[in-house]
């Protein structure tokens, strides 16, 4: 096998990346969207399918052909309203009973994020900068890793944009559009690795509405007029012996988050096995003390606080990201934590997303972005790996390059062997920062067996050299 050669590290300079970034970039996802959003097939009911990577193609309104008995996500809401939060109670929210952020020793946190439309972020932050550009900032995902978390301190409490609207085409021209709830977990289990989904019970869908819905939910939901309510979460889960949903019922009261029913929870990420809660309030339907803050904890016990980091002065995680006060506010959360030896993953996260490593070699810059993940394609029963990588070309005046990618088994030292080679700039690849990405086969005799891999991404010109940090995912 052809081998990467440390002799090319030596090269000069260094590279800004010019596109989304973070071990998160590039994942898939399932959302729903606003009514003032166009996109075919797609309601304010509807939960929306971005499979992973950079796509031209509009997001698919409904999964495709896959394994039998997979759910049905088309027909999960009964009833005609318009949804703007989503969990599948799958998230893994990092704070203890204060909502401090509390990373558990050699474990790391993110959380990932959409904005609404009357965002503008504060000035000067990333927010801020996506907000001004034509496609804005609202159907963005954005992502944060926790401080604390186990990984390299350049993307350890740094907010970065995950994906932007034109990589998940949601924006094609004209009006922006809008993610009014998002979750990583539906499609990493159910689009992407219905193989793994199948290990786990069927799943519960928790949701809220919007505040302007609630006087259309159904009485079969709830006669308490106090929960049919925008604040109250629901739920209901997949039964495979009907290839039918259960009737939504009410699952958290607006009291037990803290909240009056004249509320609106329009973002949730709930963890079902440590009983915690993050969540947003619809800032036009305050409470009598003013909007709340945009990032909300809770053990849904009957109160709520604000996500901060730890120790005081308090330090809201909103501020951190570069939110500012209403109207400003976050409508669609997920948090994550691929585990640890002592508390590992229940659905086995670190083999569907891969984890960044300390630098290959500590002086060589890192400012490549890479991203790993795993695919199962019902159709083949073919189960692959995929690595993407942006970053390039950098500002001004570039220069003609390669980038290259290799593979390493057991250690993200190495030894690596090349997967690919990539050269740049191709006028047919339209995204910013030039992503490239490779795929590779895992022998169905490897799969599962927990063995790491790392992926590392070059990238080269004449006076130019970059590297990402290795990502390392399971086998």
């Amino acid at each position: 096998m052809r081998r990467l050669w440390m002799s090319a590290f030596a090269l000069p300079g260094a590279l800004c990346a010019q596109a989304s970034e973070s071990p998160l970039l590039a994942l898939p996802h399932g959302f729903s969207v606003d009514a003032a959003t166009v996109l075919s097939g797609a309601g304010t009911g509807t939960l929306v399918w971005s499979d992973a990577g950079f796509d031209t193609a509009s997001p698919a309104a409904a999964l495709p052909p896959g394994t039998p008995g997979t759910p049905n996500f088309s027909t999960w809401l009964p009833a005609p309203l318009d949804v703007d939060a989503f969990s599948l109670g799958h998230d893994w929210v990092l704070a203890n009973d204060f909502g401090e952020i509390e990373v558990p020793p050699g474990h790391w946190g993110a959380i990932t994020f959409s904005v609404r439309r009357t965002t503008a972020g504060l000035p000067g932050s990333l927010i801020a900068a996506e907000v001004a550009r034509p496609d804005g900032a609202a159907a963005d995902v954005f992502a944060y890793i926790l401080p604390g978390s186990a990984l390299p301190p350049p993307i350890v409490g740094i907010p970065f944009r995950a994906q932007d609207s034109t990589e998940t085409a949601t924006f094609q021209g004209g009006v922006p559009a809008n993610l009014d709830a998002h979750d990583l977990y539906v499609a990493l289990l159910y689009l992407e690795n219905p193989q793994l989904a199948a290990l786990l019970p069927p799943p519960t869908i928790f949701f809220s509405v919007t505040a302007a819905a609630a006087p259309m939910i159904p009485m079969a939901w709830t006669p308490v007029a106090g929960l049919r309510s925008g604040a109250t979460v629901f739920a209901t889960t997949w039964v495979p012996a009907t290839s039918s949903w259960t009737m939504p019922v009410p699952y958290l009261a607006p009291s037990a988050l803290g909240l009056t029913a004249a509320e609106d929870v329009d973002a949730l990420a709930l963890d079902l096995i440590r009983g915690r809660i993050l969540f947003s309030t619809d800032p036009a339907m305050p409470p009598p003390a003013g909007a709340r803050n945009a990032v909300l904890f809770s053990r849904g016990t009957g109160s709520n606080s604000i996500y901060r980091l730890p120790g005081l002065p308090i330090r809201p995680v909103t501020t951190e990201v570069g939110l500012g006060i209403a109207p400003d506010d976050v409508d669609g959360i997920c948090a994550l934590d691929p585990g640890g030896p002592g508390q590992p993953s229940q659905i086995r996260l670190p083999f569907m997303l891969g984890t960044a490593q300390q630098p290959l070699l500590p002086s060589a810059p890192t400012r490549l972005q890479a991203s790993a993940f795993r695919r199962f394609d019902p159709q083949t029963n073919i189960e692959t790996l995929e690595s993407w990588m942006t970053g390039w070309p950098p500002p001004g005046n570039p220069q003609p390059g390669f980038a290259v990618v290799g593979l390493a088994i057991g250690s993200p030292l190495g030894p690596y062997a090349t997967l690919g080679l990539f050269t740049r700039p191709l006028v047919t690849n339209p995204f910013q920062g030039h992503p490239e990405h490779v795929t590779q086969v895992i022998p169905p005799s490897f799969s599962l067996i927990g063995a790491p891999v790392f992926f590392t991404w070059g990238a080269f010109s004449a006076t130019t050299f970059d590297l990402s940090l290795p990502i390392g995912i399971l086998l």
